[in-house]
């Protein structure tokens, strides 16, 4: 009964292989996959396909020997550890789906052991560089400056995700609070604190310069680009290189701005439970990183109040 059954659905599954990877990723995408995800595995999916083509082995003829040659492949390519651990979890994902769908017989993934992920300390602002990007900012005038300011405020105020802040809309702001309702990863969603500058420095950009923006009234974003649409974070990252050369820094991320706010508030004491929430983070294995990233200023506090130091 259960042969049949899997035969039935094999029958009704799309046979065609691109087509199998785009069901796929667009489960990835229903069960809260970002997009960022969504188009790496569409990548890291095309590369299993352009190689199983040179092998002439068909999607739904895998099994765990080609599987092993296809990671050993990848093995050989001096990919960062990272790189390849998201390339073995988009296969793996891959594959349970196949089998699910009754496309495979077996999984022949399961036993592929993920490369051990590296992790590296993040790079951080210091305070006075915050300072000085934050000066930059607010020397730039006109309505695309008022906005930039409101950027700048929420990705550091409020220890923001590019992403988390290009989608925000006009009501997730709640200045009575004050807080941010926030989507992060996996569309979980959560409250966010925002200090007195972001708040501020938001209400003026909605004030004096969003109406000045074109095409206000199609979209319900909160940040709008020259010519009305929501903002992307590719226009983030450029906004940021351009003012980071205004104030003579060297060249950073927005991610960079996440990390500061973390390690700026774990240094004046804040509880690494309470950044974790404020972070969005899942677990406090992640949010363990700044208790690393704080070394220099935990010794001080050492020498500074242990009799022995």
């Amino acid at each position: 009964m259960a042969c049949r059954a899997a035969e039935t659905l094999r029958v009704e599954f799309d046979p065609d292989p691109d087509g199998l990877v785009q069901a796929y990723l667009r489960a990835v995408a229903v069960r809260g996959g970002s997009p960022a995800t969504t188009r790496s595995y569409n990548s890291d999916l095309r590369q299993l396909l352009d190689w199983l083509a040179d092998q002439r082995v068909g999607l739904t003829n895998l099994d765990r020997r080609t599987v092993r040659g296809f990671a050993g492949d990848l093995g050989r390519r001096g990919y960062a550890q990272a790189t390849l651990a998201r390339k073995f979890s988009a296969l793996r994902g891959l594959c349970r789906f196949l089998v699910e769908r009754g496309a495979l017989p077996t999984d022949p993934a399961a036993l592929l052991p993920g490369p051990r992920k590296q992790r590296h300390l993040p790079r951080s602002l210091r305070p006075s560089e915050v300072d000085r990007l934050l000066a930059a900012v607010e020397a730039a005038s006109g309505p695309l400056g008022d906005r930039d300011r409101a950027i700048f405020e929420l990705l550091y105020g409020c220890g923001l995700r590019s992403q988390e802040l290009v989608d925000l809309d006009l009501d997730d702001l709640r200045p009575d609070g004050p807080e941010l309702i926030v989507r992060g990863k996996g569309g979980k969603t959560r409250m966010v604190p925002a200090g007195e500058a972001a708040v501020e420095a938001v209400l003026a950009y909605l004030d004096h310069a969003r109406g000045h923006l074109t095409g206000v009234d199609a979209t319900p974003a909160l940040l709008l680009s020259r010519s009305g649409r929501r903002l992307r974070t590719s226009d983030i990252r450029r906004l940021l290189v351009h003012y980071c050369r205004s104030a003579c820094l060297d060249e950073a991320s927005p991610h960079m701005l996440r990390h500061a706010y973390a390690t700026h508030m774990l240094e004046r004491g804040a509880d690494l439970r309470a950044i974790q929430e404020l972070l969005g983070h899942a677990s406090v294995s992640t949010t363990q990183v700044y208790t690393h990233v704080s070394g220099a200023h935990l010794r001080k506090v050492y020498e500074r109040h242990h009799p022995r130091a």
